[in-house]
């Protein structure tokens, strides 16, 4: 008879996994190691070791790191090797050591990644930082790891990588250390909702930032993690076109703004509920709030942040504030955006630039440029999200508009209509579609249609 099958196992009484809190958990991924080792040693399969109270899926993920067993599952596998339980969860000096070595390893690999992002050397330091992952084998429960993960999740985002950072939090995610941290799964929430929204995948990244914005509720209104989530909904709320949400949410920041320690957070609140105050139709408001995110928001700490601002400020300037002294601003402010997005030299940086500079072309009476400006943007092609197709489509249906070619006008907003609608943003697909209707309908009637 093989080794594992001369004890019979006494059937589980509960699904694998349901861990009651008074039990103990296996540390990982120390367990797992031995658990393989003793496995092949005895020439089992993990379907074997499995037999029929696990799956082989589950004795993969232990093996791996990836789940961590309960004492009664760690029991039933200590008796199907036979072996005593203290020869799965014992700490060996051999173990130890070479814990501590790879601790140190990885501790080493950390410090020369983030002095190569200090440095501005986010490709070399994200290669580095994937290296660390890949030979993590998901054993990401480790502090250190789970660090050197959200670091690459954070550098990926600086290089523009969306896809890869959202695979990237994903699995951080469902990591054990998210699971049972509140503070680091908001963290990831939080992260991971601004991925989506990055993406235009507005209903999902609404849904992500509700659910840690709800988690986050037994800490304090000025906590850290709470107040970034609150942003991260804000935010989601404002795109996707849901303003009343959104007001809510920002009324609810600004009464706590002064009170963040964070300098730089506290510059992000004023920031996003003065975007908040433009969707309002209050420019005055939402001017006030952006100085005051300027004085917080500091480039020497930040310049991508402060870039960020200086263009987001002049394109909702020029979107919402029709007076006259506004082209001066916006074009002050979208002056100094340029100058640190091409030192900065990130895509997603430079395309929002552009689009914001060919706001900055329509209201001067340039639509030549404007065209000229969203066919470049489009040129990425399907590297560029599905949002700025749309914003591409808005742009130009009004220099059309402005050269008197109402069938171009027509079909860009049929376009826009249709991209917007797809990416969750209702409330200006809505609107889009209004135009185009009524556009319509004045063609039909024989009326001089207009944009």
């Amino acid at each position: 008879m093989r080794p594992g099958h001369t004890t019979a196992a006494r059937p589980l009484s509960r699904r694998p996994g349901a861990v009651p809190e008074d039990e103990k958990m296996i540390e990982q991924p120390a367990f797992g190691r031995r658990l393989r080792k003793l496995r092949v040693q005895r020439g089992l399969s993990q379907s074997e070791l499995a037999g029929a109270d696990v799956s082989a899926s589950y004795v993969s993920r232990v093996e791996s790191g990836g789940r961590s067993p309960n004492d009664l599952i760690a029991t039933l596998f200590a008796r199907r090797l036979e072996v005593p339980l203290e020869a799965l969860t014992g700490h060996d000096s051999e173990d130890v050591a070479e814990h501590r070595s790879r601790r140190l390893d990885v501790a080493g690999q950390l410090l020369a990644a983030r002095a190569l992002r200090k440095d501005g050397e986010l490709a070399e330091a994200a290669e580095m930082l994937r290296g660390i992952n890949a030979e993590s084998h998901g054993h990401t429960e480790d502090d250190l790891l789970w660090e050197a993960a959200w670091l690459l999740a954070e550098v990926l985002r600086e290089l523009g990588h969306t896809d890869e950072e959202h695979a990237v939090l994903t699995g951080l995610a469902d990591t054990a250390l998210s699971r049972e941290a509140p503070r680091l799964a908001a963290r990831v929430a939080t992260a991971l909702s601004e991925n989506l929204r990055r993406q235009g995948r507005l209903g999902e990244s609404v849904r992500v930032a509700e659910s840690a914005v709800a988690d986050m509720v037994t800490l304090a209104p000025t906590a850290h993690e709470r107040v970034n989530a609150m942003l991260a909904l804000l935010n989601a709320y404002a795109d996707s076109g849901e303003l009343e949400n959104a007001t809510s949410i920002a009324d609810a920041l600004q009464e706590i703004a002064e009170e963040i320690p964070s300098r730089q957070l506290r510059g992000h609140v004023h920031w996003a509920t003065g975007s908040t105050c433009y969707l309002r139709g209050l420019p005055q408001e939402a001017a006030r709030l952006h100085e005051a995110a300027f004085g917080c928001l500091r480039p020497e700490v930040n310049l991508a942040d402060w870039a960020r601002l200086c263009r987001t400020s002049a394109a909702l300037r020029l979107e919402h504030d029709h007076s006259d002294e506004v082209l001066e601003q916006a074009s002050a402010l979208l002056a100094r955006a340029r100058q640190a997005v091409e030192l900065i030299s990130l895509n997603g940086d430079m395309d929002d630039l552009l689009l914001a500079e060919a706001q900055l072309a329509l209201r001067q009476g340039r639509p030549d440029r404007v065209l000229e400006i969203t066919g470049q943007v489009r040129g990425r092609g399907s590297e560029l999200p599905l949002a700025k197709h749309g914003q591409c489509d808005l742009l130009a249906a009004r220099a059309h508009a402005l050269n008197g070619d109402v069938k171009a006008v027509m079909e860009c907003y049929r376009q826009a209509a249709m991209t917007l609608e797809r990416v969750g943003a209702y409330r200006k697909s809505s609107e889009t579609w209004r135009k185009l209707s009524e556009m319509l309908a004045a063609d039909g009637s024989g009326k001089e249609p207009s944009a």
